[in-house]
């Protein structure tokens, strides 16, 4: 890891505290090949959509992701960008980067808990990078 990476990282560990998710703060930066930050994003829901839910099922409904919510604020295209995530990226997460050009995945180890809840979605999100041709550094 070079040392933007690591400077990015801790950045993604700060937006990932502007969730309002208790169990899982996510945070995503994007960052063009010179460094600079084009967008960032936190899980959560939309907004004007109250964050009151009654049961977990409904919160997954309605949450969406980090990674979904840099690609939406991004002013500009991805192509080529790297994206720095607090949390390996769901399968959905990681079709919709290689959709937009990230050329650039890294992200922190998975915490105890998420690894095995989100298991099934890591594997295919690796795979999914891998036949991309997108680096990805844990």
């Amino acid at each position: 890891m070079t040392k933007w990476d690591l400077r990015m990282l801790a950045l993604v560990q700060l937006i990932a505290t502007w969730s309002k998710d208790p169990s899982t703060g996510v945070g995503a930066v994007i960052v063009d090949p010179k460094n600079r930050v084009v967008s960032l994003g936190f899980n959560g829901f939309p907004r004007a959509v109250a964050d009151v839910v009654v049961d977990r099922d409904e919160k997954l409904r309605r949450t969406i992701h980090a990674e979904e919510n840099a690609l939406l604020f991004a002013p500009r295209t991805v192509e080529g960008c790297t994206i720095y995530l607090t949390h390996p990226p769901c399968a959905r997460c990681a079709a919709k980067l290689i959709q937009a050009g990230i050329a650039r995945v890294v992200h922190a180890p998975a915490a105890e808990g998420f690894a095995e809840r989100w298991a099934d979605d890591m594997r295919s999100a690796s795979a999914m990078f891998s036949e991309a041709g997108i680096e990805v550094v844990a």
